[in-house]
Parts: structure tokens; C-alpha cells; sequence
């Protein structure tokens, strides 16, 4: 089990610092769009704090009922296709499939960058904190649905990594308007 937290954890570090080097762009390729039914990098980084409140919210609630059911004598058993799911959460990370959000994680593109990444900063730390509370195999205790792509039920571990890959599907967005920025620019 420790393996699996420690890469949850590390995938949570490097997205998370991946994240905090967007803040650090030229205003006109955070605010640059392709298309008007494209996001700029600014409503990218919105929409991801979006998400990952919804997420931490069931991540959150999670880890209490894991926390009690440790309390309460429940043993932490680790099924043997365990590790299967984990390759499947991983392609959330790619564009290979479609994803219809809900209207409540669509950015406005009016939130403060400081602000915005105050808030990642604030969702790391406590998806760190979980991860710290579930160091013993906790984390398997409590599964919940997800719904994208099929997945069914993920434990603890399994939906922060899910919100780690789906930070990474992201990172690529942002890496590909970087990549068309450029291009836009030495056109003109």
C-alpha cells in the first residue's frame, strides 16, 4: 500500500508544481484563444480549481468515513486486481476520450490569477493532508462512484489520483495553446 500512496503523492507533487509555472506566463498567452469556443490557459487553470473543489469535496467526506471505519474494526484489504483500476484512471490524462463537464466546473475567465493559485495552492495542501490521514491503508476503506469514462468505484487513493491525471489532461491543453501561441507569433 505504501507504494501506491507514494504515487499518488509524487503525482500530485509534479502536477501541482507543473501548475504553479503557468502563473509565471506572459499575460498575452495566459489570455490567448485559438478560437472563441476555446479556453485561454487563464480559464484552464479556473476550471481545474473548479473541479478539484467538487472532487476534494467527495475526497474530503471520504477520508472522515475511512478514518471511522478504521476506528470501528473495519481491516484494510487490498483486492487482487487492485492495481488494473489505476491503469485505467490513467487515461483520463489523454484526449482519447470525450468529456462533457458539468456546466458548475466551466470557468468565467474572471478569477483573480492570484487568487486562482491560492486555491491550488490550498487544494494541494489538503489532498497532501489526506494522503497523510490514510497512511495506513485507509484509503480502500470507502469507494464512491465516478462516472467519466466508466470508471465506477474508485477508493481514496484511486479518486486523488484521478484528480492528479486529470490535472495532467490539462498541463497538455495548456502546453498545446502554448504551442499555438508561438506559432501565432511568428506569423504576425
Amino acid at each position: 500500500m505504501r507504494n501506491v500512496i507514494q504515487v499518488v503523492r509524487e503525482a500530485l507533487l509534479t502536477n501541482f508544481r507543473e501548475l504553479d509555472n503557468w502563473f509565471d506566463k506572459e499575460p498575452g498567452l495566459l489570455d490567448f484563444k485559438p478560437d472563441r469556443d476555446q479556453w485561454s490557459i487563464r480559464e484552464v487553470l479556473e476550471h481545474i480549481t473548479l473541479t478539484n473543489y467538487f472532487l476534494l469535496l467527495i475526497i474530503n467526506k471520504s477520508t472522515r468515513r475511512a478514518l471511522d471505519r478504521k476506528r470501528n474494526g473495519h481491516t484494510v484489504v487490498v483486492p487482487a486486481d487492485y492495481q488494473e483500476k489505476f491503469g485505467q484512471i490513467d487515461v483520463i490524462s489523454s484526449k482519447s476520450f470525450g468529456w462533457v463537464r458539468p456546466e458548475h466546473m466551466e470557468p468565467t475567465g474572471l478569477k483573480d490569477m492570484q487568487e486562482v493559485k491560492a486555491l491550488l495552492k490550498q487544494q494541494y495542501a489538503q489532498c497532501m493532508y489526506n494522503l497523510s490521514l490514510l497512511k495506513n491503508g485507509e484509503g480502500v476503506l470507502v469507494f464512491t462512484n465516478m462516472s467519466v469514462n466508466h470508471l465506477g468505484k474508485l477508493d481514496i487513493y484511486q479518486y486523488i489520483y484521478f484528480l492528479t491525471k486529470h490535472i495532467e489532461r490539462h498541463i497538455r491543453q495548456m502546453k498545446r495553446l502554448e504551442k499555438e501561441y508561438e506559432e501565432s507569433a511568428v506569423l504576425i
